[in-house]
């Protein structure tokens, strides 16, 4: 018989759930019980983790691995997005579990990469491997930016949560300098998550709009996004260029900062829809664009996460933290 327990990766948009079975060495056999929620039908995380709980036909697994957007500690965190409070003591004593560990979604995405198979990323780089046991650095967009560092060593990984969301944007081009006082009429402060998250794609899309001498609308994020796959809005075309332009140029400067000669990789609910129209030679040569550490950066792997809930089983292998 496999030991079960409960994991999670609960975003800004959506609550994933599974329960994930182990095999006799440890490792994950299998996920069963996948389900994903919408965070803003639900008043509290109590409530979400309820609804799953409910939904099983097993045995309620004793044990959890939360990982949630947010300020996280393995007993308690804040879910930034809708300010819920989440406390290991109440969830155990709630559910009759042993043991509630949590974690940050974005630490959970760093566990996940040793255990990531080739079908689980596109490289865009014409090469996958970085330096062996070197730090690599994994972020990713959605409703906003998040990202951690995984640090090898011989006893494992560490992870060291940041928040990278937060790095001014520092505009390369005069159309980029454009989209950077766009931006102050209204912010006080333009960071890369600004412009790199479902918001940003929104406010790129306006940029253009307004440059255009058009009108703002009220497409969403996802509409703009398929608007462009589809190549029936020119605005929308350009939207998603200028957005990745954004994103090569800010992966450049994230590898540089943090020393991650083990890879760069991008992750987040927007980039699995985006890898169609991302042209790697024009990314590669926006991401080597450092100065004195582009010889550096053109040694980095840079991959998109394209699996579908690598944060499960990113949660699943922080028990060896």
């Amino acid at each position: 018989m496999t030991d079960t327990m409960i994991i999670s990766d609960v975003g800004g948009t959506n609550g994933r759930f599974a329960v994930a079975h182990s095999d006799s060495e440890g490792n994950i056999d299998h996920l069963s019980h996948i389900n994903v929620y919408q965070c803003r039908d639900y008043n509290t995380f109590t409530d979400m983790l309820e609804t799953f709980i409910n939904s099983l036909n097993i045995p309620p697994p004793k044990t959890a691995r939360l990982a949630i957007a947010g300020e996280m500690t393995k007993r308690h965190g804040v879910l930034w997005h809708y300010n819920w409070d989440i406390n290991s003591d109440d969830l155990e004593a709630k559910f009759n579990f042993d043991n509630v560990t949590l974690l940050n979604d974005y630490e959970a995405l760093v566990y996940s990469v040793p255990h990531l198979s080739k079908d689980d990323l596109l490289t865009i780089t014409p090469f996958s491997d970085g330096l062996k046991n070197a730090p690599y650095s994994v972020f990713g967009l959605g409703t906003g930016l998040g990202g951690a560092i995984g640090a090898p060593h011989n006893n494992g990984l560490s992870v060291i949560p940041t928040e990278i969301g937060h790095i001014s944007f520092a505009p390369k081009t005069e159309e980029q300098m454009k989209l950077l006082k766009f931006c102050n009429k209204t912010l006080d402060h333009t960071s890369i998550e600004t412009l790199l998250s479902g918001n940003g794609i929104k406010r790129i899309y306006n940029f253009l709009l307004s440059k255009n001498n058009l009108d703002e609308d009220d497409l969403t994020p996802a509409e703009i996004t398929r608007k462009a796959i589809n190549q029936n809005d020119t605005i929308a075309i350009k939207c998603v260029e200028l957005l990745l332009s954004i994103l090569a140029s800010a992966a450049g400067d994230i590898a540089v900062s943090q020393g991650a000669r083990g890879g760069i990789y991008i992750g987040g609910g927007i980039m699995p829809k985006l890898v169609s129209q991302i042209r790697s030679e024009q990314f590669i040569k926006r991401f080597c664009d450092k100065g004195p550490m582009s010889e550096c950066n053109q040694k980095i792997p840079i991959h998109v996460i394209i699996s579908q809930s690598p944060a499960l089983i990113g949660s699943f292998y922080s028990k060896y933290a």
